[in-house]
């Protein structure tokens, strides 16, 4: 399953290595069809500078503490240097495990046909 990556801005650097973002949602109203925008925080880590305002794409990771599990992917565009996941630096997914090839016994499967055609 692809991780969930949002888009905000910086609202308050919180603590050391973490920053809130605030991330913007616009939907129509179900009955009245007007456009509304819904606001939440997030608090999502970073080791860097950062400024209040800046644009950041941040990016859904494994439970960092009690309420942190966002990084930040990218800054005004520029994407962070030493993330935590190497995946995100790549762009590439790591290659699967090999599957071992299972040899079936001929003695096995003969015993499977036989008992396949005993219950028809």
């Amino acid at each position: 399953m692809p991780k969930k990556r949002l888009a905000g801005t910086i609202k308050s650097v919180a603590a050391d290595k973490t920053v809130r973002v605030e991330v913007v949602s616009v939907f129509h109203h179900h009955r009245y069809k007007k456009r509304m925008q819904a606001a939440k925080s997030y608090l999502a880590h970073f080791e860097g500078d950062a400024a209040l305002g800046q644009g950041v794409v941040i990016e859904e990771t494994r439970p960092i503490s009690k309420r942190k599990k966002w990084v930040v992917v990218e800054i005004d565009g520029k994407k962070v240097g030493d993330s935590k996941d190497s995946e995100v630096e790549s762009g590439q997914k790591p290659a699967p495990p090999a599957k071992k090839a299972v040899k079936k016994s001929p003695k096995r499967t003969a015993e499977k046909a036989k008992k396949k055609g005993a219950k028809k």
